[in-house]
């Protein structure tokens, strides 16, 4: 098996059609097809099933194409890597960021970090939720900040913080100008939830997902959003309210926020990343991290 063939079957993955496929990367339609029979006689087991119209993967092909995206991904970043560490003597550090991570004092982490190593060089890659943990499982990245627990043999996690939750209300919403006193579960049993990202349950801790379980609560509606900037949007819409960390506050002047006040209710800010590689990195960061917090315990808060 060659890279070329992964990328071949990889172009028709993505067009469905050997012609495009083929000129997509350079080469005759018929040496084309052929290296794609050779790559299925060599696995041993159809790729592409070939009566199918238009052409399609088969449940074979379907897997063959998410691992060869990851083996192709990971060659890419091998020649990355390798290039920084011939330039600077260190291979690139990897850091995986979730959105809402960025909206509190983390740039400012950041910037310690850097200054902690000069000659270190730092990708920071903005990720969803469940793109963060998956892009740290396949070694897209090396540490992950976020907000979402997970247990997996190979992957650690270190909590920085707990941070409270809000609700995000339109302005002219009833309960934005009731008493200061935080929110109940109880207060929302009428709202309408925006839901963010779509097709996801709300990114929220375990804990209020099994509070909602525990206490019958259900939405009244539930409207999908995107990512959690469509979502803000929305509640400053009037489409509904959206339940989302403290650091939250700083995206949007339009929108009301009131404390969600459920006892034990919180979001956990998260360090992860898989174990056994590339511990003295790990290490360092962390160790970093704690001197930051001591002197300023506020870095990571809102």
């Amino acid at each position: 098996m060659e890279l070329r063939q992964l990328r071949y079957f990889l172009a028709f993955a993505r067009t469905l059609n050997f012609t495009r496929a083929a000129a997509e990367v350079n080469i005759a339609q018929p040496p084309f097809s052929r290296q794609l029979r050779q790559l299925e006689t060599e696995i041993g087991t159809p790729l592409i099933d070939r009566q199918a119209r238009p052409p399609a993967l088969t449940p074979a092909g379907e897997l063959f194409r998410q691992r060869a995206e990851e083996i192709l991904a990971r060659v890419e970043l091998l020649a990355r890597d390798t290039l920084s560490l011939g330039k600077t003597g260190q291979p690139p550090v990897r850091i995986g960021v979730e959105t809402t991570v960025l909206y509190s004092r983390f740039p400012e982490l950041l910037r310690e970090l850097r200054a902690a190593n000069p000659r270190l060089h730092i990708d920071l890659l903005e990720l969803a939720p469940d793109g963060l943990i998956a892009s740290l499982r396949e070694g897209r990245i090396d540490i992950a900040f976020g907000r979402m627990r997970v247990v997996e043999p190979d992957v650690a996690q270190m909590l920085v913080r707990e941070e409270s939750l809000f609700v995000a209300l339109p302005i002219g919403h009833a309960l934005a100008g009731a008493a200061p006193a935080p929110l109940q579960l109880q207060d929302l049993l009428e709202q309408t939830f925006i839901q963010y990202p779509a097709g996801e349950p709300p990114h929220l801790p375990s804990s209020l997902q099994a509070l909602f379980a525990t206490r019958g609560f259900r939405p009244k509606d539930v409207i999908e959003a995107s990512e959690l900037q469509v979502a803000l949007g929305l509640v400053a819409a009037e489409y509904g309210i959206c339940i989302v960390p403290a650091v939250v506050q700083r995206m949007r002047s339009d929108v009301c926020y009131r404390q969600l006040g459920e006892p034990g209710l919180t979001s956990p800010f998260l360090i992860s990343w898989r174990k056994d590689d590339r511990p003295e990195l790990v290490t360092s960061i962390i160790g970093l991290l704690g001197k930051i917090l001591e002197k300023a315990p506020q870095l990571l808060s809102t």
